[in-house]
């Protein structure tokens, strides 16, 4: 049965279809994503977990339009990201979307109020009402005794927390988070992904959080596992790991899946009063042999 997008895009802010992104190493090509499929709610807290490599990274900046894929489209709201020129995605970017990268992205002579409003102001916001906006992140986030100090005077996690407030100033729809507990220890990260999920409910930001750590993609609303470049799965609140069947009706069975089960290039399909059952072909093969042996003895 082929797929109502039009359905698709009214029920979500982000929709991804057959997304790819390949990169030339001199005379080498490297595909960081092979075709992805998957949508994202207006509201929704997504964590997109994988190891170094996989492909999280260059899915973000696609997201953010600081980049464009080799093929393939994304959706906001109904309207294509990829087709944006230059001017365009700038404002995309700029209207739409916050971004919180591991390092952080604070200017380090100014002040964590001056740097909260420093995008409002460029964005042509009047000083009076951006200092309020500032002030009222800040606090949200527990800095109200810190906004007087610069960067260099703050902890890894508080120079994380006035990111956040940064990437929230202009109030974007859209949250993009990349691995910002990376250089934080386990209590410090767990402040941080509080904030992030205090922020989600408080302002309904929809964020797209990746990393690699599961601990802390487990924040979110809804966890997919991306590895080569593809969805492996995600997390199912009532059923646990689950895999994803995209909207070409592939499935990513997942490698270690595949390892237990002895699952090679080519499986079995069946349908059977329980489901579908997929046997490796080369068990098939020798279940085939035996059988025939056994009826040639009979």
């Amino acid at each position: 049965m082929s797929e109502n997008l039009e359905e698709v895009i009214k029920k979500n802010k982000i929709v991804v279809r057959d997304l790819m992104k390949v990169y030339k190493r001199g005379m080498k090509e490297v595909i960081a994503l092979r075709g992805l499929d998957f949508e994202v709610a207006p509201g929704e807290f997504l964590s997109i977990v994988g190891p170094s490599g996989s492909g999280k990274s260059t899915l973000l900046k696609l997201l953010g339009a600081l980049d464009k894929p080799t093929a393939g489209s994304i959706l906001y709201d109904g309207h294509s990201v990829t087709l944006l020129n230059d001017r365009r995605a700038m404002l995309y970017r700029r209207q739409k979307v916050g971004f919180v990268w591991q390092t952080g992205n604070l200017v380090p002579g100014l002040t964590a109020l001056k740097n909260v409003m420093l995008p409002m102001r460029l964005a042509g916001a009047p000083k009076g009402p951006s200092a309020q906006r500032a002030k009222l992140l800040l606090e949200a986030v527990g800095l109200e005794k810190r906004m007087k100090h610069k960067p260099h005077q703050l902890s890894g996690g508080e120079n994380q927390r006035v990111a956040i407030c940064v990437a929230l100033a202009n109030k974007p729809e859209l949250l993009l988070a990349d691995e910002v507990t990376g250089e934080l220890d386990t209590e410090t990260a767990k402040m941080v992904m509080d904030t992030l999920k205090t922020m989600n409910r408080e302002f309904q930001t929809t964020i797209v959080n990746v990393t690699h750590s599961p601990r802390v993609a487990a924040y979110a609303d809804r966890v997919l596992r991306i590895r080569d470049g593809l969805i492996e799965g995600q997390k199912h609140t009532l059923f646990g790991d689950i895999s994803e069947v995209d909207a070409k009706g592939r499935l990513v069975i997942p490698e270690t899946v595949r390892r237990l089960a002895g699952i090679g290039k080519r499986v079995v399909l069946k349908i059977t009063g329980e489901g579908l059952l997929i046997t490796p072909l080369e068990m098939e093969e020798s279940n085939h042999q035996e059988q025939q042996s056994s009826a040639e003895i009979a």
